[in-house]
């Protein structure tokens, strides 16, 4: 054998060998795209998937506070609706007739009294409204033994009257009685104006 015909077998093999190892190599690189291209894939679809269900999560959240911003707001509306019934209630009070004011005192000394002799403490404003026939209309409707007097000292309060006896006293004033009634009416208010539906 030649050298030449060695040298020719020499780079047959070696040119055989290089095809053999080149499409090896291809074959695993084959695999080893796709086996990545499956993992990329995969981790493709897992972000997608958590930026989704982060968006979500995002648009909820902001759902929920828009939610919670309209209920304030609507909290608040209904609130100030609630203090300008409470308002215009204290100014319808506070505007009643002399007479009607008279009535309704009477009624609710009768209500309240205890013993009915009791000094009857009136605000300074409506002094002149407690006169001699007020005490004697009172103490007739109390019955025997009333003893209603005025007292000689001022309340400092615009509409009402304080019963006195002794340490005993009984607060028949504006601000009292509307406390009392806004104490009952409030859950009945609230019940309307809070309810699902307003």
């Amino acid at each position: 054998m030649a050298i030449d015909d060695i040298v020719r077998k020499i780079e047959k093999e070696t040119e055989e060998e290089k095809a053999s190892i080149i499409s090896k190599a291809q074959a695993e690189a084959r695999v080893v795209s796709e086996r990545y291209a499956s993992a990329i894939e995969k981790m493709k679809k897992e972000l997608e998937d958590k930026a989704r269900a982060k968006a979500a999560e995002e648009e909820k959240r902001l759902i929920v506070n828009e939610q919670l911003e309209e209920r304030k707001a609507l909290l608040a509306k209904k609130r100030e609706i609630l203090g300008d019934i409470y308002k215009e209630a204290r100014r319808t009070i506070l505007s009643m007739p002399k007479q009607e004011y008279l009535d309704l005192i009477s009624f609710l000394i009768a209500k309240k009294a205890v013993s009915g002799n009791e000094e009857i403490i009136v605000s300074k404003s409506q002094k002149d409204y407690f006169d001699s026939a007020f005490i004697e209309r009172i103490n007739k409707d109390w019955g025997e033994g009333a003893g209603f007097t005025v007292s000689s000292e001022a309340g400092n309060f615009e509409w009402g009257v304080v019963l006195r006896e002794g340490k005993r006293s009984v607060d028949l004033t504006l601000d009292v009685l509307f406390d009392q009634i806004i104490e009952d009416l409030e859950p009945r208010l609230a019940d309307v104006l809070f309810s699902d539906e307003g």
